[in-house]
């Protein structure tokens, strides 16, 4: 009876042990085993980005244990992913968003007086309104206008002229979205007045700053992108800006 009550104790034991040895197996552990069957593994080739900057690119957004974005080869142009579905295709629309021939975007500059004059400058319809609807100044003449192409991650310097005073515009693109609802182009844009040496001078003094900015503006749209008060500040230096999609 003793041997059967010390065998039986033991089985006791024993299926204790691997009921406390279950309940230690961590959710988190649980789940990545149970993901293995989930992976899929594929190779998806590149067309503009190298498979370092797809690598850089994606790789934060590997979440799964065991998931990974590889690098074919140094000399093909494709990157093999292994993650779980719903990743996976979160990184094939990363991928579709960013490997693609770099866009061009139209930039039109206007740079316009505002004074209180009571002044409608033929030349300024559509954006006089949108002057008065912004700003509190009753009349608007336009300076000066540019046009420019730029690619992304691009930067463009122009001229412009004011009342027969010298500006120097400079713009870089940071980031250009083409597709969906938030199609936009966010500029880091600089004006600064030039300051023409006087007679008998070889330079002179340094550009005078006029706005520096940096903003996103919604392509086909325009956006004031600052003003800067000129004498007694009853006039007005006003910098616009209409981005547009190039056309190839």
């Amino acid at each position: 009876m003793k041997r059967a009550a010390v065998f039986l104790s033991a089985m006791v034991v024993g299926v204790t042990t691997r009921a406390i040895a279950q309940q230690a197996t961590s959710p988190a552990d649980q789940r990545a085993s149970g993901s293995q069957a989930e992976f899929i593994v594929k190779t998806v080739p590149l067309h503009h980005l190298t498979s370092k900057e797809a690598m850089n690119l994606l790789m934060p957004y590997v979440r799964t244990n065991g998931g990974g974005v590889y690098e074919v080869s140094p000399n093909v142009r494709a990157v093999t992913i292994r993650e779980t579905s719903k990743i996976y295709a979160e990184m094939m629309s990363v991928l579709g968003q960013y490997d693609r021939e770099p866009a061009t975007v139209t930039l039109s500059f206007a740079l316009v007086a505002a004074e209180n004059t009571n002044r409608r400058d033929p030349s300024l319809t559509g954006l006089d309104s949108l002057l008065r609807g912004v700003l509190k100044f009753s009349g608007y003449r336009l300076l000066s206008t540019s046009v420019a192409n730029a690619s992304e991650r691009g930067y463009v310097v122009q001229k412009l002229t004011a009342d027969g005073d010298p500006y120097t515009l400079d713009v870089e693109v940071e980031d250009l979205r083409v597709d969906g609802g938030d199609a936009s182009v966010h500029l880091r844009v600089s004006l600064a007045r030039d300051v023409v040496p006087m007679r008998g001078q070889t330079q002179g003094r340094p550009p005078t700053n006029v706005l520096s900015t940096g903003v996103t503006v919604p392509l086909g749209q325009t956006v004031v992108l600052g003003t800067s008060a000129l004498g007694n500040g009853q006039r007005a230096l006003i910098l616009t800006v209409r981005p547009q999609l190039a056309k190839k």
